[in-house]
């Protein structure tokens, strides 16, 4: 009965894996043992934190540039983790994209690429791994999905559709994927101060506002008094990703502070 989580043997892709919150849980889950694939947007950041993880923890590591939206770039990926490690024992489905428009002055392409981004994303990443998962029956999906995919939020109309989307899908998914042993989940996050949280408050700025008093009024209403860390998240993936959440499926774990509570 260890206490420790550990995922050595296991091996893991994580999508947006090169910043941010997906290159602290790149680096978690391989502190842990997993082997880990790091597939992003940005091949030469993904390169330097499979780079890193080498490095620091040992473990066999492989990268790739992944656009989640774009099926053939998806499958390449999956086909790469299949190639170098054999099997895929763990997805964290981390890729996304976030920004605050006015709804009234959202522009259509702007809900496309919220939904296309966050919700396509999670359809065409979860489907393609699910399938090599499926003949091995067993398996650990966790998608990124936020506090927005709980409650809506006047600022960010599209992104809270497309996060609800991914607690949707998780949770279909999820039963989809019982019968084989596959446990799919997602996390939520509420204010964790990203390059995401960093380009709004540009935006902020950029309109004539105040970014500070904009940050200090979002995260004043939380019940432990501090915004999330990357890390915070990253240990729900952890948790999520290991032999501790095998009877746990469907749910979307909050890691909020106490600002969310459903």
């Amino acid at each position: 009965m260890g206490a420790e989580i550990s995922l050595a043997g296991k091996n893991a892709v994580v999508t947006g894996g090169a910043g941010g919150m997906g290159r602290t849980t790149s680096l978690l889950l391989a502190e842990a043992g997993a082997n880990v694939l790091v597939a992003d947007m940005d091949a030469e950041a993904a390169a330097r934190t499979a780079a890193e993880i080498q490095e620091r923890y040992g473990v066999r590591t492989a990268h790739c540039k992944c656009n989640v939206t774009v099926k053939a770039d998806v499958d390449a990926m999956v086909a790469k983790a299949m190639e170098v490690f054999g099997r895929i024992d763990i997805l964290n489905n981390i890729a996304g994209a976030s920004t605050k428009v006015d709804f009234l002055e959202m522009p259509e392409e702007i809900y496309n690429m919220m939904m296309d981004v966050n919700a396509k994303g999670t359809f065409l990443v979860d489907q393609a791994v699910l399938r090599v998962m499926i003949p091995n029956r067993t398996g650990k999906i966790v998608n990124m999905s936020s506090m927005s995919g709980k409650e809506g939020y006047p600022t960010n109309i599209a992104y809270t559709a497309a996060k609800f989307a991914v607690t949707g899908m998780t949770q279909a998914i999820a039963k989809y994927a019982a019968p084989y042993n596959i446990n799919v989940n997602c996390v939520c996050p509420g204010i964790v101060r990203t390059r995401i949280w960093e380009k709004l408050l540009d935006d902020v700025t950029q309109a004539g506002g105040d970014a500070d008093a904009y940050w200090e009024e979002r995260i004043s209403g939380i019940p432990l008094k501090r915004p999330q860390t990357e890390l915070d998240v990253a240990r729900m993936f952890l948790y999520l990703s290991s032999s501790f959440a095998d009877n746990m499926t469907g749910q979307g774990i909050n890691v909020t502070g106490g600002l969310i509570l459903h």
